[in-house]
């Protein structure tokens, strides 16, 4: 009778797997195609209790075919404002996972409204969220003018037409002393945010005179307060992610030890004069490689660009610095900001024809979700990791479009129900 079980067992497709049972169980994952890091190997994989195990364990489960699909680990999205906890977010999530993005991180929700979204995500076979809970600015600075005089217009009907200064302390605390940050900082801590987000934009003009630019051009923090935000979040255990906009910025983010930068300079140009501003330098790309730092592409961050003949220069810019920090091994994830989807932030990459496809795969699958949760075995085919994977039908280096067509999800040893004709992700506006 046990052989003949084992045998029933053998027949399972992957379809058949029981979507909603428990994962405190051994599985066996047959004819699939792994993702190695550098090409697809065909091989058997084990997991017990939702994690990657590199023996067969005495007792098996169940046991699954995956119909010679090509696996590889789940997608990230390092950068979205799309997740906030309005609106259709169930469809969000849905669309998340539909698209085989497992891991998502919003570095300037609203946390009043996330907070919606505590029943929905962080579960074995759903959509993983990081979230800031609103960044550190100075007064006047981006984000304020952006939430106060744009998104509070948009979003008025979830907040009943609140004035004015509605979302300050709430997607936003402006700091803009030591004083002020210190006294800032118990509340920014009572909202119990996943990492800090703090805001340098166009650090260089703090003390001095502006360029002349019939755009406005954004200021965050003053950079001398930022060592101090990252040394106090540091002893807290939380990690920094700083948006920039220069270079200038990026050196300031990189010189105050964040762990992060949230765009990659050049996304907003506002006069072919000054590239400068925007250009890294050799010894730049070689001190983010030194500090560790991650660095996001947020490529369609571009369509900030208010004049539209600057956008050869714009992607021009773009190509050219994340080629110098890919040169020099920085750490770079994929992370689209306002983009409709992570895929549309992918084909911006494609379109910039700086990378391969092998490459592209290794920062959207292995190297994203370190960022997103650091403190998790992610990303890999290996014992101790998380059981996740996602599954498609044709080889993704040879055509990265292989990667929207797919048709396995699982998540720590939990396959997901995979559905259609979810709507698009759309975010609310906020551009950051």
């Amino acid at each position: 009778m046990k052989a003949l079980l084992l045998l029933l067992a053998h027949l399972y497709t992957f379809s058949a797997f029981e979507i909603g049972k428990a994962h405190t169980a051994n599985y066996e994952f047959s004819n699939g195609q792994w993702f190695d890091g550098k090409k697809f190997i065909k091989k058997t994989m084990y997991s017990v209790n939702g994690v990657w195990v590199d023996k067969r364990p005495e007792r098996i489960d169940s046991l699954f075919d995956l119909q010679n699909n090509f696996i590889l680990p789940p997608f990230s999205e390092a950068h979205t404002h799309a997740l906030e906890g309005i609106g259709h977010y169930k469809q969000t999530i849905e669309k998340y996972l539909n698209d085989g993005v497992f891991y998502v991180k919003n570095p300037n929700n609203i946390a009043p409204w996330t907070k919606n979204l505590k029943t929905e995500i962080n579960g074995p076979s759903t959509l993983d969220g990081s979230f800031a809970n609103g960044g550190l600015t100075s007064t006047g600075g981006h984000p304020e003018i952006l939430y106060e005089d744009r998104i509070r217009e948009q979003v008025s009907a979830y907040i009943d037409n609140a004035p004015r200064g509605y979302f300050k302390n709430k997607s936003y605390f402006t700091v803009n002393s030591e004083k002020e940050f210190e006294a800032q900082w118990p509340l920014i801590l009572e909202g119990k945010p996943d990492f800090i987000k703090v805001y340098l934009a166009n650090s260089e003009d703090i003390d001095g005179v502006p360029p002349v630019s019939k755009y406005t051009l954004r200021k965050g923090l003053d950079p001398t307060l930022v060592p101090i935000i990252v040394k106090k979040a540091h002893k807290e255990g939380l990690r920094v992610s700083a948006h920039v906009e220069t270079r200038v910025d990026f050196l300031a983010a990189l010189n105050s030890d964040v762990d992060e930068i949230t765009h990659t300079p050049g996304f907003y140009l506002f006069s072919k004069d000054e590239l400068d501003r925007y250009r890294l330098r050799e010894e730049d790309a070689k001190l983010a490689a030194k500090k560790g730092v991650f660095v996001v592409t947020t490529l369609l961050s571009r369509n900030l660009t208010e004049d539209p003949g600057l956008m050869p220069f714009v992607k021009e810019m773009q190509a050219y610095n994340l080629s110098l920090l890919h040169k020099h091994k920085v750490k770079i994830v994929i992370g689209g900001d306002h983009a409709p989807s992570p895929w549309a932030e992918v084909l911006a990459l494609l379109e910039l024809d700086i990378f391969d496809n092998l490459t592209i795969l290794k920062m959207w699958c292995e190297v994203s979700p370190q960022t997103i949760f650091p403190d998790r075995k992610l990303g890999q085919f290996k014992a101790g990791y998380e059981a996740s994977f996602i599954g498609m039908e044709d080889n993704p280096i040879l055509d990265l479009t292989s990667v929207t067509k797919i048709t396995k999800l699982v998540k720590q040893g939990h396959p997901i129900e995979k559905t259609i004709n979810t709507p698009p992700i759309t975010s609310h506006g906020s551009n950051h």
